[in-house]
C-alpha cells in the first residue's frame, strides 16, 4: 500500500478538535467521497479508501453533500434504453 502524507499545521489541527488519527481518518473519508463523486473511485473503492463498508460510506455521503447515486446523464439514458 502507498501512503501519501498532507502536511497540517498545528494550528488546524487544533482549532478542528480533532487528534491526529481522527484527522487523518477524516481527511481519507473526504478524499474518498469526492473521488467518488467525481468518478475516479467505484463506491466499492471510495469505501475501501476510508476504511468503511459499502453500506457505511452510503449513509455518510449526504452528511458530506455527496450523492450516493452517482450516474451520468448518459448513463441513465443508457440504463432507460
Amino acid at each position: 500500500m502507498t501512503m501519501l502524507s498532507v502536511p497540517v499545521d498545528e494550528k488546524w489541527l487544533a482549532a478542528s478538535g480533532l487528534s491526529e488519527a481522527d484527522a487523518q481518518r477524516e481527511l481519507s473519508l473526504v478524499l474518498a467521497a469526492k473521488l467518488y463523486e467525481m468518478g475516479r473511485l467505484t463506491l466499492g473503492q471510495a469505501a475501501e479508501m476510508a476504511g468503511l463498508s459499502q453500506w457505511s460510506l452510503m449513509e455518510t455521503l449526504p452528511r458530506l453533500g455527496v450523492s450516493v447515486i452517482n450516474a451520468t446523464e448518459q448513463s441513465l439514458r443508457d440504463d432507460l434504453r
